[in-house]
């Protein structure tokens, strides 16, 4: 699913990548927000800044709760170590957003999805180029989308996660063929088959696996979801 560089057209690319950061600047905002709420920052009459930490106790568990985003982030990692090449398109795997998302909230789901994706492009897992189209698949319907779709049926918990978990990899894998197929990379109609075909294996992989790792996680981190 990792759209390499030189796969799609430069206006395409472009403005995905627009888009990527646009979205990135949006979701910083949030959680930046969010932060100095959690930390009862507020300002005093003499101009000083007081500072008490309500919901994490102390500046120490801010930083504990940050040190498990990069855990988070670990396990993502491991996720889309998941990786079968698709002859006619680019490749199937894990995601891991949904996993993301519903532990930290859609906002730093987004943003730990999209940190991940940065870093492998610099590995030449997916292209600096191609960023934009990588975010919006994976870390915009993989993560940020499929958190309202768990959020809508939270309900009933399992049946939540399977249905995100489902949307997260196939939707995403669809948005991967529809990009190539605009920018004439391949043939949507002859991709379409093994990509979709491997992508449900994928997204059944990805429903065990996040279940298991929410409840390993949840006890540690708590369901922050906004």
């Amino acid at each position: 699913m990792h759209i390499p560089d030189g796969f799609l057209n430069n206006n395409l690319a472009g403005g995905l990548l627009v888009g990527a950061l646009g979205m990135l600047g949006y979701c910083f905002s949030k959680v930046f927000k969010a932060v100095t709420v959690f930390a009862g920052i507020s300002a005093g009459n003499d101009g000083n800044t007081n500072t008490r930490f309500n919901s994490f106790g102390s500046s120490k568990g801010v930083d504990k709760y940050f040190q498990k985003l990069v855990i988070i982030a670990l396990w993502v990692f491991a996720f889309q170590m998941f990786n079968i090449p698709v002859q006619s398109a680019t490749s199937a795997h894990l995601i891991g957003g949904v996993f993301a998302a519903v532990l930290v909230g859609p906002f730093l789901g987004f943003i730990t999805i999209s940190f991940v994706l940065v870093i492998q492009s610099l590995f030449s897992d997916g292209g600096i180029m191609a960023l934009g189209a990588n975010i919006f698949n994976m870390a915009f319907i993989g993560s940020f989308a499929s958190y309202y779709i768990y959020k809508i049926l939270s309900r009933n918990y399992y049946i939540a996660i399977l249905l995100a978990c489902f949307f997260s990899v196939l939707i995403a894998s669809l948005s991967c063929l529809v990009e190539l197929g605009i920018s004439g990379t391949i043939s949507f109609t002859t991709a379409f088959k093994d990509m979709m075909k491997l992508h449900l294996a994928a997204a059944f992989l990805e429903t065990i696996i996040t279940l298991a790792l929410l409840k390993t996680f949840k006890n540690l981190i708590g369901d922050i979801n906004e």
